[in-house]
């Protein structure tokens, strides 16, 4: 990304990210950290999931006993008819991955691998508080509070494509950023990136830091691992990255 990256066009707004799954096989270890590093409130839903309710921006679940190689993050998005969505993203080039299935007290979801070669998920879970719109926190863009999902970086093989396909069954806007990034914003919630320099890590969330440095030395203290060292952008803001105690790969991005 650049300091002269254009504006992303907004999306409809009718179908936002409002789930984040991160894989957490060491469940008690990375609840532990984000509820330390971040200021995460974790509500156990199952032996194998947690929920969390971050500052801001989509919820969050830690989820355990995950098998090797999948996406250690997983956004899910927020449709009124599962089913229905399912078949519209099947019909414009996905496949289906896991079909739709109930968790108590959260509700219906499935996921599917979109033609951009990467693994979405779908719910007709509702926010209380909606998902008011959180721009990439860059430049003179409002931020969101400390320890919020603020963006996400999905990989997609071909960003045209990946625009196309999204726009089409989910009304998203998007726009070519710079080589090889494809900005999106589904227009309600946060938006992010596709990516196609990297298809060995095909999902990173972004949380937001007031001083990613800072946070950085956090992230160590409590159990995870810094793989880069913070990053400033002129005109775009501060970068970090992490890995959880369960070895997923995480961002920051922060002033």
């Amino acid at each position: 990304m650049s300091p002269e990256m254009p504006a992303i066009p907004k999306g409809s707004g009718e179908h936002p990210i409002v789930l984040v799954s991160i894989s957490a096989n060491d469940l008690a270890a990375s609840s532990a950290f984000y509820s330390r590093v971040f200021g995460w409130q974790l509500q156990k839903m199952s032996a194998e999931l947690i929920g969390v309710i971050t500052p801001a921006g989509p919820a969050a679940a830690l989820r355990s006993n995950v098998d090797a190689g999948f996406p250690g993050v997983v956004p899910y998005i927020g449709v009124p008819d599962v089913d229905a969505a399912l078949k519209r993203a099947v019909n414009a080039g996905a496949a289906i991955d896991r079909g739709p299935w109930s968790v108590p007290m959260v509700g219906k979801l499935a996921r599917f691998k979109s033609p951009a070669e990467s693994l979405y998920g779908l719910t007709d879970t509702v926010s209380p508080t909606g998902s008011p719109h959180i721009p990439m926190p860059f430049g003179a863009n409002p931020k969101p509070p400390a320890g919020a999902i603020c963006s996400l970086e999905m990989y997609a093989g071909d960003g045209s494509a990946a625009a196309r396909f999204f726009g089409d069954a989910f009304g998203w806007g998007s726009i070519e950023t710079m080589p090889q990034f494809m900005g999106f914003d589904p227009g309600a919630g946060i938006g992010g990136v596709f990516q196609s320099h990297t298809p060995a890590l095909p999902a990173v969330a972004y949380i937001y830091s007031t001083d990613v440095a800072a946070s950085l030395i956090e992230v160590e203290a409590a159990g995870g691992k810094k793989t880069a060292e913070a990053m400033s952008v002129p005109g775009l803001g501060c970068f970090g990255y992490f890995t959880d105690p369960s070895g997923t790969n995480m961002g920051l991005i922060g002033p």
